[in-house]
């Protein structure tokens, strides 16, 4: 094996190890809090087609894309796709700060609906931060196997964010009419 790509895996057990071990940084909490938006809300269980939907379809549809349609993020796309995320995350960003507002409501599906969406644009912001820093490291792999599984990370990721922003335009949607009448 190439000695670039034995300290690219050691990088990436570092920054998986930062990412989702520090405390201070608790992406776990986050995936938590995540998964309890995937609820149904009349079971109180844990929504398996949300999971199939947000999770596990994206992943799939990433597969096909790159292992059996060869589709490969090229250079130009990963930076145009760098570009769309760090659009996304800063929009994002700057509509997590107002929903925080929206979540002292005294109305109670409203307060949660607020909790809720301002969990997954965080979660949202998060991908996209992740997605645009797998984007960069595709632009730098020279290495076919290295290519193609960070192309599937990358095209998985964007269907989870845009899937995530749908669900957020949903919600944000409600609290807007809710609060209109």
């Amino acid at each position: 094996m190439n000695e670039k790509y034995i300290w690219i895996i050691i990088i990436a057990i570092f920054l998986i190890m930062i990412l989702f071990l520090n405390r201070k940084v608790r992406l776990f909490a986050l995936a938590k809090e995540q998964m309890q938006v995937f609820k149904n809300a009349k079971k109180k269980k844990l929504s398996l087609w949300d999971l199939l939907c947000f999770c596990v379809f994206p992943l799939i549809i990433a597969i096909i894309f790159v292992y059996k349609l060869d589709f490969i993020v090229d250079d130009d796309l990963a930076n145009l796709l760098t570009t769309v995320f760090s659009v996304i995350f800063t929009v994002l960003f700057g509509f997590a700060t107002i929903m925080i507002s929206k979540i002292d409501s005294q109305n109670k599906l409203e307060k949660q609906v607020a909790e809720e969406t301002f969990v997954s644009i965080v979660s949202s912001t998060v991908l996209s931060l992740i997605a645009a820093i797998v984007a960069i490291v595709l632009t730098q792999m020279d290495s076919a196997t290295c290519l193609r599984i960070l192309s599937t990370i990358v095209l998985a990721l964007s269907i989870m964010i845009i899937l995530l922003i749908l669900m957020i335009t949903k919600r944000t949607f409600y609290l807007y009419i809710n609060h209109k009448q």
